[in-house]
């Protein structure tokens, strides 16, 4: 059994984790005073990351922010890992408390690009 990471748990919630898109891991995500963590429920898998090494934090926001799937973890190895939260909004509110501002950043997603107006006059017909 592997030690936690935090020692003191603020929020958790349900959660995938998308390290391998076909086969998505279910289990909890608990935001903690030293970290991140996930924990698998079917298996020993788990998932630690500590504060110092998140460089961003990518939120995927639709519909102006009214909803928000998920996020991506960058670290400062370069890993970009993926979660897909239940609650991601209360997430990210618990995650405020130990991370500033600047390390989060909205995720252009491919959905928006399809609800785009193709016949909508850009600056360079105006002319």
């Amino acid at each position: 059994m592997v030690a936690q990471l935090n020692t003191e748990v603020t929020f958790v919630s349900k959660a995938n984790a998308m390290i391998n898109p076909i086969d998505p891991k279910s289990g909890l995500l608990m935001v903690g005073d030293k970290g991140v963590e996930f924990r698998e429920e079917n298996g020993p898998g788990f998932i630690q990351i500590p504060w110092v090494n998140i460089t961003r934090i990518r939120v995927q926001m639709f519909f102006k922010g009214r909803y928000v799937r998920g996020f991506y973890f960058e670290t400062d190895e370069g890993q970009l890992l993926e979660f897909v939260v239940d609650e991601a909004k209360d997430s990210l509110r618990a995650m405020r408390k130990y991370m500033p501002r600047e390390k989060f950043v909205s995720q252009q997603s491919n959905l928006s690009n399809l609800f785009k107006n193709p016949f909508k006059r850009g600056k360079k017909d105006k002319e």
